[in-house]
């Protein structure tokens, strides 16, 4: 029989010594711990880390991001990809003022009414900013259950009931972290560190632990080919405003063809831009991009705006306007790509 208070003991003590010192790990806040819980969604944490500090020196406390405007929450989410986070953020941020005192809910069920929280979120920032006993299961926390359980294709329901039973009483946030902890460095989905952990004395799968792990399985992914248009003009270059909804939908984009839009994409940039651009025949520069199961080929041309033209909502913007719009990462790595824009 698996003794949970050994067990415990023995992670929350490995955890105290070989956690890694994240930004957002030096407070026990619960506005900090939730905009890194939502940035941490589905990216890793060596990617959040800049974009988390860039954010909380400009949004240092609840307030300041509920006065914000969206552009401007979206200019410092560029790049980091899934801006519905971004967007749920600040209008769950305005919900928690109107609603909650300016205050992250202390239980589940309240936080779980918040635009973008769902259970997980709900239980870390409640775990870790307060002590509510509100178990974590994310896919680290799940593999790391399944392993020392040998439960192999561990559901959500049984996950969840698994990881409220192990929950410490004394110390609910610091287990959470330590079990998600455990997931990252030391119980990965392939070739983990078993010689390293230190519950596997407790652990029913460690003679073959790749077997009662199963990965999700991957979505399909879509090849894109998106063609972009560079015209520059006295220093700036012209950008134009994806429509809302759909791939990368309000970002400021270079004038392009080819991304998924209501009704079909407009595969022909020269068709697009008829009678407004002139695009060179030769490309400037190809790169590859990914934008979550999209594999977008880009290719991008130089191109003149052809005399007298109306390019629509597009408009000239110095690169240093540019980097405080909300622009997509497509286009940040074209411009790095010819040179505009420091990597």
């Amino acid at each position: 029989m698996m003794d949970i208070k050994l067990l415990r003991r023995s992670l929350l003590r490995w955890f105290s010594r070989a956690k890694r010192p994240l930004p957002w790990r030096q407070t026990r806040e619960a506005y900090a711990i939730w905009v890194s819980e939502m940035m941490l969604q589905q990216t890793t944490v060596a990617t959040v880390i800049p974009y988390y500090e860039r954010f909380m020196k400009r949004f240092p406390v609840l307030t300041s991001l509920a006065a914000s405007r969206e552009d401007e929450v979206l200019a410092l989410w560029s790049g980091l990809g899934y801006y519905s986070r971004a967007r749920n953020l600040r209008r769950a941020a305005q919900e928690l003022i109107e609603h909650h005192g300016g205050r992250f809910p202390r239980d589940v069920g309240t936080a779980m009414t918040l635009r973008g929280v769902g259970r997980y979120t709900a239980s870390a920032v409640t775990s870790m900013a307060y002590g509510t006993r509100a178990a974590v299961v994310d896919g680290n926390v799940r593999r790391v259950l399944s392993r020392l359980h040998a439960a192999r294709n561990l559901a959500e329901a049984p996950a969840q009931h698994q990881a409220q039973e192990l929950l410490s009483r004394r110390a609910p946030g610091s287990w959470n972290e330590a079990m998600m902890e455990l997931g990252a460095t030391v119980c990965t989905p392939k070739k983990p560190r078993c010689e390293n952990c230190p519950i596997s004395t407790h652990c029913l799968g460690r003679a073959h632990p790749e077997h009662w792990s199963e990965g999700k399985p991957r979505r399909r992914s879509i090849a894109i080919s998106v063609e972009m248009a560079l015209v520059r003009r006295e220093g700036s270059v012209l950008l134009t405003r994806n429509p809302a909804g759909g791939l990368m939908g309000g970002l400021f984009e270079l004038p392009h063809s080819g991304l998924p839009r209501k009704g079909g994409a407009i595969k022909d940039l020269r068709g697009c831009y008829r009678g407004i651009l002139d695009v060179d025949a030769e490309a400037a520069v190809a790169f590859r991009h990914t934008v979550t199961h999209h594999r977008i080929q880009a290719t991008v041309f130089k191109a003149t705006l052809l005399p007298r033209a109306k390019p629509g909502g597009a408009r000239f913007h110095s690169i240093k306007d540019a980097l405080a719009l909300p622009l997509g990462g497509l286009t940040r790595k074209a411009l790095r790509a010819v040179g505009l824009m420091p990597g």
